[in-house]
């Protein structure tokens, strides 16, 4: 039925609808843990690393030979923001932890790889009751080495990596009301375990730099997280967030550096070995264009390493051996607080119109089409660096 002119518009419905040209408001800045990071947040050792390995050339790793997430660590909450201002660390919290074993040899990028095992993962998944999902996978494994002689450079290393059965459960459901939207989301992980080793020497003859490196690590863990949110509308929201994981891991190594412009000839190694058990809440939300959280958290375990080296560095005779012990409880807490000073533009018929703008162009993406509309802020700061 036709509107008559004069008439009154009914009052729209205060929650967006699901319709595709419906607009959405900007995604608002976010200091907060994320619910599932990618990448393992590895807690700092209490032990510094030995100046011979620093000598070597940075580290790399050969590709990875799994598709399943990376033992968790307990030293340290994950998805840590980049920003805190206040932050503080009592008791054993940071002796527990350990680090090391990591690939200390980098092949060049033109090196020759030989692959002898390449088993990948066979992944798994499952719906489960409630919307949740399972997925697991038996394990992998990968062996090869690599190698490579031209330019002055010569390199030669053999490298391993395995990783055993790991599961993994993720659930996740939302709400609508009319005092805004609601999700929860839980996640576990349980990693068997997951080793890796190298072998080799690298040489480079223009630089004079010669080193040869022996390196290995295994480490297990499990982990649980869930997590709620709540936003009574664009402006106003909220969250908290609760975690709980157990780690164990174990190590050695050993770095023999030659450089004779330096005056140095180092040989050194150490091992180390841990376990540790941590539980975090997170307690964070935003008002406006201000956000912020808490953390706090408490972590128990034992640690030992043991590291020593010999040889000349800088010209000066160096010895030394060195081992350390840890165990007992340690707590973290930390805040931060962050002001976002995007230029918000409001949902109407300029944001409706962007993404169909973008289609009617051809174009993979609507930012291509039409760049984002920034704040006085954000244009200063890119003139100032001349990213503008």
């Amino acid at each position: 039925m036709a509107r008559r002119i004069g008439s009154s518009l009914s009052r729209s419905n205060s929650l967006p609808t699901p319709s595709v040209s419906q607009p959405k408001p900007p995604a608002r800045a976010s200091t907060l843990p994320a619910a599932k990071p990618t990448a393992t947040t590895t807690p700092v050792a209490t032990k510094p690393t030995t100046p011979a390995a620093t000598a070597t050339k940075p580290t790399a790793t050969t590709p990875a030979a799994t598709t399943g997430t990376p033992p968790k660590h307990a030293g340290a909450p994950e998805g840590q923001p980049s920003y805190s201002p206040w932050e503080t660390t009592t008791g054993q919290g940071s002796d527990v932890s350990v680090s090391g074993g990591d690939n200390k040899l980098t092949a060049p990028a033109n090196a020759k790889q030989t692959m002898f095992i390449d088993k990948p993962a066979t992944p798994y998944q499952k719906d489960t009751f409630g919307g949740g999902r399972l997925s697991a996978n038996m394990g992998s494994a990968q062996a090869s080495t690599t190698s490579h002689s031209g330019g002055g450079v010569h390199h030669y290393s053999a490298q391993a990596e395995a990783q055993g059965p790991n599961a993994s459960f993720e659930w996740q459901k939302s709400h609508a009301g009319r005092y805004g939207v609601s999700s929860a989301q839980v996640t576990g992980e349980a990693n068997s375990f997951k080793a890796q080793a190298q072998a080799g020497v690298s040489a480079d003859t223009n630089s004079h730099a010669y080193t040869a490196a022996l390196t290995a690590k295994a480490e297990t863990g499990v982990g649980v997280t869930a997590s709620a949110n709540h936003d009574f509308n664009r402006h106003v929201g909220g969250y908290v967030k609760a975690e709980a994981k157990a780690s164990a891991s174990a190590f050695a190594e050993g770095v023999a550096t030659v450089d004779p412009r330096t005056a140095t000839a180092m040989v050194s190694g150490q091992v180390g070995a841990g376990a540790t058990a941590g539980v975090y809440g997170t307690a964070g939300g935003h008002v406006g264009r201000v956000h912020g959280s808490v953390t706090a958290g408490a972590v128990a375990g034992a640690s030992a390493q043991a590291g020593g080296k010999f040889g000349i560095e800088n010209g000066f005779l160096k010895h030394s051996a060195d081992v350390n012990t840890a165990m007992g409880v340690g707590t973290h807490v930390k805040s931060d607080v962050a002001v976002d000073l995007r230029h918000h533009i409001k949902p109407g018929i300029a944001s409706g119109l962007r993404p169909a703008l973008a289609g009617a162009m051809a174009v993979p993406a609507p930012s291509i089409a039409i760049e984002p509309e920034k704040s006085g802020v954000e244009r200063l700061f890119a003139k100032a660096f001349g990213k503008g």
